[in-house]
């Protein structure tokens, strides 16, 4: 398979609702076979509920300050901070600041489920069911 180069200009922005905006970039419908990476941009003030999938993820916060918590603990990530969360790890991001938040994320399979801690609800990453408020 030859390279492929996704610019961010490209990409389509999945809006997730409640002020947050994610772009999917590399994963399987594009060829990937060991992982899916992408985008999410949160508004101030927005997040997504705590949750967990079924493969590892690398998160890395690349504008503002990330707020996350981790199986209870909570974190906080600036510019270029990077976090590892294993698979099964009931997490959450939100923004706390006054400016738009961006992480990078990077999970260890092209396909990924999201399974919602309040509800039980398993979801594939990325689909109209794949919400901030998934009430």
């Amino acid at each position: 398979m030859s390279r492929i180069l996704l610019r961010e200009t490209d990409a389509e922005v999945f809006d997730r609702g409640g002020g947050v905006q994610s772009i999917p970039l590399m994963n399987g419908a594009r060829g990937a076979q060991n992982l899916s990476t992408g985008m999410t941009i949160m508004a101030p003030g927005a997040g997504l509920p705590l949750h967990f999938h079924d493969t590892e993820e690398c998160i890395t916060c690349v504008e503002g300050a990330a707020c996350c918590e981790v199986d209870g603990e909570r974190l906080s990530l600036a510019p270029f901070d990077h976090i590892w969360i294993p698979a099964g790890a009931h997490h959450r991001f939100w923004n706390e600041g006054e400016s738009p938040m961006r992480i990078v994320w990077t999970y260890g399979k092209p396909e990924v489920s999201r399974t919602f801690v309040a509800t039980g609800q398993t979801v594939r990453h990325m689909s109209a069911d794949d919400v901030a408020d998934p009430s």
